[in-house]
């Protein structure tokens, strides 16, 4: 894979993994039901606050994230809330996800992890941050910072101060022996 190929095969990931419309969270580009696991949750209700710690895996369709604590943030926007109804646990629709602590984004063909990730609606962005590893298939890069811009299409990964973002292409077989085979 040529390496602008890759970087937009990076970038294509996340915005189609969290791609929304707007107040809208999704893991998955198809959407739809979210399931989680966790060893605690609590819920703050004055706050619309969801933590889950311990062993979190968060999943829809074929999208997994798994982080160790993963804060969820309501907005009163749909639901309950906004018609007049009760609040309750988890009403609302997802404003901001932040998710710590060893966090992996799980995908079938690329994958993702960092030690901090934040989802915000309102920015229209998903951060992760502190050595952060991108794989896709045998090609890997890798920084301290992954900021992705969703409606924009822009990925971002930065270094940490001192450093250079690295990574590795690997070619595909079909690439190598078309490469053999051209005029000279």
């Amino acid at each position: 894979m040529r390496p602008a190929a890759f970087f937009i095969a990076a970038g294509a990931l996340f915005v189609a993994a969290f791609a929304a419309t707007p107040a809208h969270a999704q893991l998955s580009e198809g959407g739809g039901p979210v399931s989680y696991s966790a060893n605690n949750l609590e819920y703050f209700d004055s706050e619309r606050r969801l933590v889950l710690q311990g062993d979190v895996d968060i999943v829809q369709n074929d999208a997994r994230l798994r982080a160790d604590r993963i804060t969820l943030y309501f907005s009163g926007s749909s639901g309950g809330a906004a018609a007049g109804g009760q609040q309750g646990l988890g009403a609302g629709d997802i404003e901001r996800m932040i998710a710590e602590g060893e966090v992996f984004y799980i995908r079938p063909s690329q994958d993702a992890r960092g030690d901090r990730a934040v989802y915000d609606v309102r920015q229209d962005s998903v951060t992760f941050s502190g050595n952060v590893i991108v794989m896709s298939q045998e090609n890997v890069i890798r920084g301290e910072t992954l900021v992705l811009h969703i409606s924009s299409r822009q990925t971002v990964i930065r270094p940490q101060a001192g450093q250079r973002v690295r990574g590795v292409f690997v070619p595909s077989e079909g690439n190598n022996q078309n490469q053999g085979n051209r005029p000279q």
